[in-house]
């Protein structure tokens, strides 16, 4: 059985239903593929229930600066509200799609050749004029470590956890194993981390890796940079290891061991010969389209821009304007990276580390958290700001917050970097006081 449509959208996650629905909306017949769930991996295992998850561990964590008697944690509850949130949003996005009549169907795809699309359990082959694949991401398995769902868990299977285990050593030191360290930690398990890099969260700016390293030390977790896992059993529902570092092999056991790191792109059912393949990325042009398949498109996870779940919703509205008015858009050069560990990480733009390797001149600007009288008032006044700019145009070039609400206030300096405000410019600006964003203003006020 065969079927027409004006564009196939392959996978719902956060980038597949944002491109369906804008195209939906603009009277275009869509059709929607996705395999599971609506959301991907965003809303059912990903950003959504980690953020619900830390958000009470936050709580949890600081609970003792309001109170004498901490309250007590109540894991099953918070698996049950996270679940409910999940099945919201679920609902919420179906009815979504439905009442822009997007046509939905739950089933994997076998293959795609030229504007057909086959499916793998049902004799359909559905045809467009546009095809976008927005299939996401799949853990990354480690070559060593394989995740048993018991003592050896991926992210996923955090979600599922009956308690909260006394120890657990997190393989990865990137974005997500900083932030399930500080949930782990944040209820007395023992948190190590094992990070072949030499450090933390690397793809950020040199200060804040190191900065998040001495906060997490500080809160005892013992961290192994340029080191990895050499050898690894299972004994009495614990994993004995051994973790090789520059200078000596340290063996230690834990309860359990989180595998961090990172996830590759869902492209199993590309032909690698057809689609050209690099490393199971999908390549592109500028305006997303496919390098020789210009009728396809692709976003999010599957090509290899920033996997995160913002950028992936970008272009999805890069394409839906390429396909409604034959623009040719690119995508943005811009965007915020965010960490949602304790202390949390926001950064735009360049770091310090991509100016001197090119030879691009530039000043800086930090100011410390210490100095804030709202960061005191919330009890969490470490970390800083810094600030980069051009000293001859004081042209904003990039900026890193490591602290309170970092998440948030990035956006601020991520507004004038994208419209060009100079920081004389931003100086100008008011802020309310007691606030954490006259943060920024302290630390460009001497401009």
């Amino acid at each position: 059985m065969n079927k027409t449509f004006d564009i196939i959208v392959v996978g719902a996650g956060v980038s597949g239903c944002e491109v369906a629905l804008i195209l939906a909306k603009n009277k275009k017949n869509v059709c929607l593929i996705e395999k599971q769930y609506v959301g991907g991996t965003c809303l059912n295992e990903g950003c959504i229930p980690a953020k619900n998850f830390l958000q009470s561990a936050e709580f949890f964590k600081k609970s003792s600066h309001y109170t004498e008697s901490i309250c007590k944690f109540d894991l099953n509850r918070l698996k049950q509200n996270t679940t409910k949130l999940i099945e919201d949003q679920r609902v919420g996005l179906i009815n979504k799609l439905k009442n822009s009549k997007v046509d939905i169907y739950f089933e994997s795809v076998e293959s795609i050749v030229g504007d057909s699309v086959k499916l793998k359990d049902r004799n359909y082959t559905l045809k467009a004029k546009h095809i976008i694949l927005a299939s996401g991401s799949i853990h990354k398995e480690h070559p060593e470590l394989k995740v048993n769902k018991k003592e050896i868990i991926s992210s996923k299977e955090v979600f599922e956890l009956e308690q909260i285990p006394e120890s657990i050593l997190i393989v990865g030191g990137g974005a997500i194993g900083c932030e399930f360290a500080s949930f782990f930690n944040s209820f007395d398990c023992k948190v190590d981390i094992v990070e072949f890099a030499n450090n933390l969260i690397s793809q950020e700016d040199e200060d804040i890796s190191k900065a998040l390293k001495r906060e997490f030390e500080k809160s005892n977790i013992n961290i192994y940079l340029n080191s990895h896992i050499s050898e690894h059993k299972i004994i009495n529902n614990q994993v004995e290891t051994i973790i090789k570092t520059k200078n000596t092999d340290i063996a230690k056991r834990y309860d359990k061991i989180l595998i961090s790191i990172g996830r590759e792109p869902n492209s199993s059912y590309l032909d690698r010969d057809i689609y050209k393949l690099d490393n199971k990325f999908v390549q592109t042009n500028d305006d997303l389209s496919l390098v020789d398949h210009s009728h396809i498109y692709a976003i999010g996870d599957i090509i290899k821009t920033p996997a995160l779940a913002h950028i992936g919703q970008y272009e999805a509205r890069v394409v839906a304007c390429n396909i409604l008015t034959n623009q040719k858009l690119k995508a943005k050069r811009y965007f915020p990276s965010v960490v949602f560990s304790f202390p949390q990480v926001g950064s735009i733009g360049n770091s310090d580390r991509y100016l001197k390797n090119n030879n691009i001149d530039f000043k800086v600007k930090k100011y410390f958290f210490k100095s804030s009288s709202k960061a005191r008032i919330k009890n969490d006044n470490s970390g800083f700001i810094k600030i980069l700019y051009d000293p001859s145009s004081y042209q904003l070039l990039g900026a890193s917050i490591i602290g309170v609400d970092a998440t948030e206030l990035i956006h601020q300096l991520l507004i004038a970097l994208d419209n060009n405000i100079t920081i004389k410019d931003l100086s100008k600006t008011i802020f309310a006081h007691p606030t954490l964003s006259e943060s920024i203003f302290d630390t460009i006020a001497s401009t």
